[in-house]
C-alpha cells in the first residue's frame, strides 16, 4: 500500500526546494540524529542546532493532498522517531518549508523555528520528555443486546415499535407503514444510543481519568464504538491504565470490548504551528 501520493516525493531529492517537516525532537548537531526508515514514505532528513532537530523529508511539492495515506505517514514517521528513544513535538500535518529570497528552505527552518523558537522547543521537549499519549476506544460487544435493552428500558421506544409492529386492521391485507412513526423512532433509538454511548464513556475516563495527566474526547464513528479517547500518561503509568481497562473490561462482562493502542506522539495534546512571516 502506497502511503505517500507521488506529489509529496521530490523525484530526485536532492534537487528538491522544499521541506516536508513531521516533528521537532531532542537532537545534538555534533552527533546528529538517525532518520527512521517507513515503507514506502520518501527518504527523511534531520535538520539539527544546538540540541533541537527537525524531521523533515525533501519534497517539490506546495502542498500536500489531504489523504488518509499521507495523514498515516505523518503519524508513522513521529512514531519511529519515538521508537529511537526521541522525545517528538507533532508539527501540523502539511507544514512546509520554502527558499524565499537568498534562503534554502533548510535555512529558513533552521532560522524560524530552530533558532528563533528554541527556548521555547526546548521548554516543551523538556516538558514531554516523560509523557505519550494512548489512544483507547470502547466498542459494544454486541449491538443486538444493546439495542434489546434500549427498547426493555425506553417506554417512548417501546411505544413507537409496537405502533409499527401492529397487525393489519380488519379488511386490510397488510399493516399501513407510518412513516412519520417510522422517522420518529430512528431518531428516539439515535437520541437513546448517543445518551447510552455518553454515559459509558464517562464511566471508562473515570476510571482511568485518575492515571492520566490529561485526556481528550475524540469523535465517535458508527453505532459500536461509545468512546474514543486520547489520554496524556506518564511512561510510568502506562501498564497502571492498562491493568484498569482490563480490570473495566472484565466487569463488564463481555458487554464491551477495549482496545489500546501506544504509547504514541501526543498529538490531541501538543500541535507546532510554523509561522514563515519574515
Amino acid at each position: 500500500m502506497t502511503l505517500l501520493t507521488p506529489t509529496l516525493a521530490a523525484s530526485d531529492p536532492t534537487t528538491a526546494t522544499r521541506q516536508y517537516i513531521y516533528c521537532i525532537v531532542n537532537g545534538d548537531s555534533s552527533a546528529g540524529l538517525e532518520a527512521p526508515r517507513v515503507e514506502n514514505a520518501p527518504e527523511l532528513l534531520t535538520v539539527c542546532h544546538e540540541g533541537v532537530a527537525a524531521v523533515v523529508s525533501a519534497t517539490d511539492s506546495e502542498r500536500l493532498e489531504i489523504s488518509r495515506g499521507n495523514a498515516l505517514t505523518h503519524q508513522r514517521v513521529m512514531e519511529a522517531v519515538m521508537r529511537q528513544g526521541r522525545t517528538v513535538l507533532p508539527v501540523r500535518f502539511n507544514t512546509i518549508a520554502e527558499p524565499k529570497g537568498p534562503k534554502t528552505a533548510q535555512q529558513r527552518l533552521i532560522d524560524h523555528v530552530l533558532v528563533g523558537r528554541r527556548d521555547e522547543m526546548l521548554e516543551l521537549l523538556a516538558g514531554m520528555a516523560s509523557l505519550v499519549e494512548l489512544s483507547v476506544k470502547g466498542l459494544w460487544g454486541n449491538m443486538e443486546t444493546v439495542f434489546k435493552d434500549l427498547v426493555e428500558s425506553d417506554s417512548e421506544i417501546r411505544s413507537l415499535r409496537q405502533k409499527l409492529l401492529a397487525p393489519p386492521r380488519v379488511g386490510q391485507k397488510k399493516p399501513v407503514v407510518n412513516r412519520a412513526t417510522q422517522v420518529k423512532l430512528g431518531e428516539r433509538v439515535k437520541t437513546a444510543l448517543e445518551a447510552r454511548k455518553a454515559k459509558m464513556e464517562e464511566i471508562l475516563l473515570a476510571r482511568v481519568r485518575g492515571l492520566a495527566v490529561d485526556s481528550r474526547r475524540n469523535r465517535t464513528f458508527g453505532d459500536a464504538m461509545f468512546a474514543n479517547l486520547a489520554l496524556l500518561v506518564d511512561k510510568s503509568r502506562q501498564e497502571d491504565v492498562t491493568a484498569a481497562l482490563t480490570e473495566f473490561q472484565a466487569h463488564q462482562d463481555g458487554r464491551v470490548n477495549l482496545r489500546c493502542v501506544g504509547p504514541l506522539p501526543p498529538s490531541n495534546f501538543l500541535e507546532l504551528v510554523i509561522s514563515w512571516d519574515d
